[in-house]
């Protein structure tokens, strides 16, 4: 009698245990699925902790099976099972069969594991039909259409002939000769006019102006540095920068939005996550093109995939970000702005 007491003790400790294990995996189900919605690469960290909770689930249904509980749905657990077992091993087609199997049996889980293993599946197709297209964009041109190459390459070939042939006429023409000395006369007087200051009514009054006002200017630099002085204790009273959880420094973008997360704070009703304004970078490490501030009054601020696609069409290899708190909006930042961080459009890049 005591022992099977004891059990049952057992029996309903494990399965609040079980019932807080599910309530966990659900909340993160639901922030699986925000990044889902927005077509963002899920984070790594999110995905293993998913996994951590479900085979803490398994373990924990495996001991009340052991106690004969019959709370636990046998038919529901084995296909789940198998289907988490084919998703471990990249079986995505027949963990989607069973998955489907699980949700027919009402497991706790099934339909939300059956929404990842689809969005997998629909990411993976996705890289497999953008792979075939950039090799069909690489792929060597038709035989017809290597006769119009060939001749276009001609034509511009015998263009630049023609060109030099002129050129080399003209250089060798005395006509050509007599105007050269003209040509070259022209831009000199105004250089010598603009760089030899010989006029004494303009140019001395202008000088003597600019020292009259270049004077006073070294007396309000005491002021501006007594000014400089309260400076530091503004900057002091800033708050400290918000913490970045995703995505990590080095990110490389392949496809699809990125969605930008930040540790949760108490913030007031006015402030909001702001992501500063993203700058990208070519080949030779020179900025050409920039994405303005966004802002959000939850963790996350999700940059939609066209905004990289953009950046990747200019020219750009490397974006460089970080991220503040804003008072009203992100032209007021009360916070401290975090690190910059790189993106790299295709592969990694590094520009500290």
């Amino acid at each position: 009698m005591a022992a099977d007491i004891h059990s049952r003790e057992q029996r309903l400790r494990k399965r609040a245990e079980l019932q807080s294990l599910y309530g966990n995996l659900a909340s993160l189900r639901e922030r699986e699925a925000s990044y889902i919605a927005a077509s963002a690469v899920i984070p790594e960290l999110l995905l293993n902790q998913i996994n951590e909770q479900r085979q803490q689930i398994e373990q924990l249904e495996n001991e009340l099976l052991a106690l004969d509980d019959e709370t636990i749905q046998k038919p529901a657990r084995q296909s789940y099972r198998e289907a988490f077992e084919a998703e471990q091993s990249n079986e995505l087609e027949k963990a989607q069969k069973l998955y489907k199997n699980a949700a027919r049996s009402a497991h706790p889980d099934a339909e939300a594991a059956l929404r990842s293993i689809r969005y997998q599946l629909r990411t993976s197709r996705n890289r497999v039909s953008t792979a075939s297209q950039l090799g069909a964009l690489t792929a060597k041109p038709p035989s017809k259409n290597r006769f119009w190459i060939g001749l276009i390459l001609i034509l511009i070939l015998l263009l630049g002939a023609i060109v030099t042939g002129y050129r080399f006429w003209f250089t060798a023409s005395p006509e050509a000769n007599a105007v050269k000395p003209t040509s070259t006369t022209t831009p000199t007087p105004p250089s010598v006019i603009l760089i030899v200051p010989d006029t004494p009514t303009s140019v001395p009054t202008e000088t003597s102006t600019a020292t009259s006002t270049f004077t006073p200017s070294p007396s309000p630099t005491p002021a501006e540095s007594a000014t400089a002085t309260p400076s530091p204790p503004l900057e002091s009273t800033l708050r400290p920068a918000p913490q970045i959880l995703e995505p990590k420094d080095g990110l490389v973008w392949s496809d699809g939005a990125i969605v930008f997360e930040f540790k949760k704070l108490d913030l007031a009703y006015d402030e909001l996550y702001c992501l500063n304004t993203m700058r990208g970078y070519d080949k030779t490490l020179t900025e050409n093109w920039s994405f303005p501030p966004v802002g959000n009054k939850i963790p996350a601020i999700p940059i939609e995939s066209n905004v990289f696609r953009v950046a990747k069409l200019q020219g750009m290899e490397c974006i460089v970000w970080s991220a503040a708190i804003g008072k009203g909006s992100c032209d007021n930042l009360i916070s401290q702005s975090t690190e910059e961080r790189v993106i790299g459009l295709p592969q990694p890049c590094n520009i500290k």
